[in-house]
């Protein structure tokens, strides 16, 4: 009860911060991405305990690069999604790094690995988030269009959904060894409650969206529990607690990004698998 009031007002600004970044001016949008993705980058050097000085500098300056060359497409309003097969180096760059965290941790305790690792676990999905949006105009003025905030409020409702479920009927351990509270039965109730969200989202808030939100809201029903379990797996490797404590009462942005992170590469194949089939 004592951390329920500073826990509450820094969960509220944190979602005040994402509705108004994604759904501003796209110079604000991208701001955001980049700031997420050099504190989660920060993070994740911290629980590495990544110590090299040069593999440090470079996993900023190679995260910098990768970021800018997604933010590209955002301002130059190319279409990612009819590019040669250079489009799919991204998400499978993203499931290398993912494989590695969960089955061959032992990459993680050399100074090479962690730092490629996290250049790719933090860079790629927010680099990746930056191709989602279109820009529009509204009054005359630039503005990014809805997705990412809509991807956000769904991840929310899953995390949701799937902790009040398992917490009320749930008996079947999802991971035990590396997240203790996830069961099967919260995974299906958020993934029913999570569709159906998405079912909403396309037939009443975004009937004219060029994705099909139904799929995109399963896949993050699926994808956001496992993005938290990637997450938990780092922390378990190096003994840590949380990402940090840049939010108080929720520990750190890695902490509360982690679904997002994992989610987002996910969407991104979708629908370019959806626009080049």
């Amino acid at each position: 009860m004592k951390n329920l009031i500073p826990r509450a007002i820094s969960g509220l600004i944190y979602a005040l911060i994402i509705i108004f970044g994604t759904t501003g001016h796209p110079w604000i949008f991208i701001g955001l991405m980049g700031v997420f993705m050099l504190i989660c980058l920060y993070e994740y050097i911290s629980i590495t305990e990544l110590s090299g000085k040069l593999h440090i500098i470079l996993s900023f300056i190679a995260s910098a690069l990768i970021f800018y060359y997604y933010s590209d497409y955002l301002l130059g309003q190319y279409s990612v999604f009819v590019m040669s097969s250079m489009s799919f180096a991204g998400p499978v760059l993203f499931i290398l790094a993912v494989y590695t965290i969960m089955f061959s941790t032992n990459e993680l305790y050399i100074e090479f690995g962690k730092a490629t690792v996290g250049i790719i676990y933090t860079a790629v999905p927010f680099g990746l988030a930056l191709t989602i949006p279109s820009i529009d105009l509204d009054l005359g003025k630039e503005v990014i269009s809805p997705e990412i905030l809509y991807i956000f409020i769904l991840i929310w409702l899953s995390d949701t959904m799937a902790y009040l479920v398992g917490s009320a009927v749930g008996k079947t351990k999802f991971a035990p060894k590396i997240s203790e509270k996830k069961t099967w039965e919260g995974l299906i109730g958020g993934v029913i409650f999570t569709v159906i969200a998405g079912f909403v989202v396309q037939n009443y808030i975004l009937p004219d969206s060029r994705f099909n939100w139904i799929i995109i809201g399963l896949i993050v029903a699926i994808f956001a529990p496992l993005g938290d379990l990637v997450e938990s797996k780092i922390k378990r490797s190096f003994n840590a607690k949380d990402s940090g404590n840049l939010i108080p009462g929720h520990g750190g942005f890695l902490d509360r990004l982690d679904s997002f992170i994992f989610v987002i590469p996910m969407v991104y194949l979708y629908i370019l698998l959806a626009e080049v089939l």
